[in-house]
């Protein structure tokens, strides 16, 4: 049996934060393995065709390549679209009967929680870590109470894709801000 960490996210484009994000959750003891799940497609967010869904993966795959216990899974591929968290935990344990599964979300997710698909399910089926993001909304009390919903100490990352997709449309550079391998990769889509 082990403890398996999903980090789920369309990851469009793959930045720093997330990379960040995976190591911190990788390092972390009672983690055996960390699964960046990538998403075609989120219920949450309008489709956005920057970068493809495969692309998207191959990308992840080559940013994780030389990450201890992290890897990237397509598992999302393979269901019907949206994706609903609550059917990629069914389908993981389908798959993974023995494992238990620790779902990885940021703070701003746990705002609007009781609002996903068979939010109650998801917390019977997975311990949630959630990492702290900034949000201007209060989470509900029903949320932070569940002994299920555990608060970790990782690191407060404050970039986000729509931000990198908004410089790129600019022009503005974003070096900084992700994996060389993601520079690399929107050079040669020029």
């Amino acid at each position: 049996m082990s403890n398996v960490g999903l980090y789920l996210g369309t990851f469009n484009p793959i930045h720093n934060g997330h990379v960040t994000l995976a190591k911190y959750f990788s390092e972390l003891p009672e983690l055996d393995q960390v699964l960046v799940v990538i998403s075609p497609q989120s219920p949450f967010k309008i489709e956005d065709t920057f970068i493809n869904d495969i692309e998207r993966l191959e990308l992840a795959k080559t940013v994780f390549k030389n990450f201890k216990n992290v890897q990237v899974s397509d598992i999302e591929f393979k269901m019907s679209k949206p994706n609903f968290t609550i059917d990629t935990l069914k389908e993981f344990k389908k798959r993974h009967e023995y494992n238990n599964l620790i779902l990885l979300i940021g703070e701003d997710n746990l705002v609007g929680f009781n609002k996903w698909k068979d939010y109650e399910e998801i917390i019977e089926i997975a311990e949630v870590y959630v990492y702290p993001r900034d949000t201007e909304h209060k989470i509900p009390d029903e949320i932070l109470k569940n002994s299920n919903i555990k608060l970790v100490d990782a690191p407060k990352i404050k970039i986000s894709s729509s931000h990198i997709r908004y410089l790129l449309k600019e022009d503005q550079k974003i070096d900084h801000l992700v994996p060389e391998e993601v520079i690399c990769f929107l050079n040669s889509m020029s």
